[in-house]
């Protein structure tokens, strides 16, 4: 289980909401734990994932993680993450991605 990766509702809500507010320091990209992915998707009736651009509270872009059921409604009850991992600093610097 990649627990470390769970939020709460409440907490999730907030980090959207920061976002929006104010644009948060942009990041190139993120990488995130497929552990937690796979739990997001495996839960009974999840059909996709979704993902919300956040800010933490250092006001740093990230995204949080829900799964979508077969009606395109998000599971709010289900499984939530963030706790991505942001580029930089845990950038692969051999990827072209790298130098854009």
């Amino acid at each position: 289980m990649s627990d470390r990766h769970w939020i709460s509702l409440p907490d999730a809500l907030a980090m959207v909401k920061r976002a929006q507010e104010a644009p948060p320091t942009l990041v190139k990209g993120w990488s995130i734990d497929g552990a937690i992915i796979s739990e997001i998707l495996a839960q009974p009736g999840a059909r996709s994932l979704r993902a919300y651009l956040a800010a933490t509270e250092e006001g740093v872009a990230t995204l949080v993680f829900l799964g979508v059921d077969a009606g395109g409604r998000d599971m709010t009850k289900g499984v939530i993450a963030e706790y991505a991992l942001p580029c930089p600093p845990l950038c692969d610097s051999a990827s072209p991605f790298s130098g854009l």
